[in-house]
């Protein structure tokens, strides 16, 4: 991975006219016109937003100089940076460098420039294994949604009945018009309380039509 860095690197700068290319150790001692890549820091780099899997990306931090004090170095070097800067995948940062890495490196402060290289990794897509058979299974409950209302042995609605369906958790209560509403299987079971006269009452009762009313009358105090 990196070897492949240093070989987009060497041919960029020598297409900037750079005779020689060091990523490690000094530059050669003969008239040759060197630029020295030293790769310096490995840095983080969000990876993009796709729907695919993200790639893993870094960026390289190199340090660019030219080790030489002639004019046709420093020439290089603008060449280089002026390069850089137009490359729209490369990162360039420009300032002093601080003296701790010249001390560290163990060469005399000179002109230099940081140079970001964006590195990705492609990771490859995961792969389910593919069904033999395809089953799909599909239930309907056969309920319909039913409207009813509980009237009294004289025809009157009755107001806060107590209406629910066998099995369900929760019961319903009829609204100021006796009415109510729910969802019911032709085989469901309606238990229906309501207060008539002082006194509770109880009737139960099966749907009737699926697009028939749901009249329910309880039946009148003994």
């Amino acid at each position: 991975m990196f070897d492949g860095v240093s070989q987009c690197l060497t041919t960029w700068a020598t297409t900037q006219g750079a005779g020689a290319v060091v990523f490690a150790g000094d530059a050669p001692h003969d008239s040759t016109l060197a630029a020295r890549l030293s790769l310096l820091g490995i840095l983080p780099f969000p990876p993009p937003r796709t729907l695919t899997r993200a790639p893993l990306r870094f960026r390289l931090r190199y340090l660019v100089t030219c080790p030489s004090t002639t004019p046709e170095a420093q020439t290089l070097l603008g060449r280089l940076l002026v390069s850089a800067l137009q490359e729209p995948e490369l990162q360039v940062e420009l300032g002093d460098i601080a003296p701790e890495w010249w001390s560290a490196l163990g060469w005399p402060p000179q002109p230099a420039f940081w140079l970001l290289v964006p590195v990705s990794v492609p990771l490859a897509e995961p792969t389910a294994p593919l069904a033999r058979e395809h089953v799909l299974s599909v239930q309907t409950s056969g309920r319909a949604w039913r409207r009813g209302t509980v009237t009294d042995a004289r025809g009157q609605p009755v107001a806060g009945a107590r209406v629910q369906l066998g099995g369900a958790p929760e019961p319903l209560y009829t609204d100021a018009s006796g009415h109510f509403e729910l969802a019911a299987r032709p085989e469901d079971t309606l238990h229906v309380a309501a207060v008539v006269d002082g006194q509770v009452r109880e009737v139960r009762v099966q749907p009737p039509g699926r697009d028939a009313g749901w009249p329910v009358q309880v039946p009148p105090p003994e």
